[in-house]
């Protein structure tokens, strides 16, 4: 039995898709569903499995919390993603990035840069790690010194 909760996922899964501009027909297709059973997830009639919604977030490129978090937001009349939504679609790609980074070392040495930076880590070396991660940096060559760092005054 379909509930209120399923009607507000379909409709987050709604806007998402006419947000990102595709048809039902796509979606469909790329989950291996028909278009009738897309429109019937938005209008709340069914629900969707933890499988399938897990397959939205990859076709939709949105992480689940997208379409599970209440909205307390409400995006501004000029169309632009709310602070809400910029903070969860930076959130996703954060994610995804970090599972794709082949060293343990590294996801942590990252993992200790974000949780540093969210309690308030401002030093002059925190900053000087971050910088070595920007993409055009080698991280290879690099190597040495984010360990430095890991072991340095900003290690949680």
């Amino acid at each position: 039995m379909v509930n209120q909760i399923d009607r507000e996922i379909g409709e987050r899964l709604r806007r998402r898709r006419e947000t990102l501009g595709l048809a039902c027909a796509a979606v469909a297709k790329a989950l291996g569903l028909d278009a009738q059973t897309i429109e019937a997830f938005e209008r709340g009639e069914r629900r969707l499995s933890a499988r399938q919604l897990q397959q939205l977030c990859g076709v939709l490129d949105a992480p689940p919390s997208h379409f599970l978090v209440a909205d307390d937001e409400v995006a501004p009349p000029d169309g632009r993603p709310s602070e809400r939504d910029a903070l969860l679609n930076d959130a996703h790609r954060l994610y995804r990035a970090f599972f794709q980074i082949q060293s343990p070392e590294l996801r942590g040495v990252l993992a200790d840069l974000a949780e540093s930076f969210a309690k308030g880590g401002r030093s002059a070396e925190l900053v000087e790690a971050a910088q070595m991660l920007r993409p055009a940096s080698d991280l290879d060559s690099n190597i040495a010194q984010l360990r430095a760092f890991r072991q340095g005054p900003w290690s949680n």
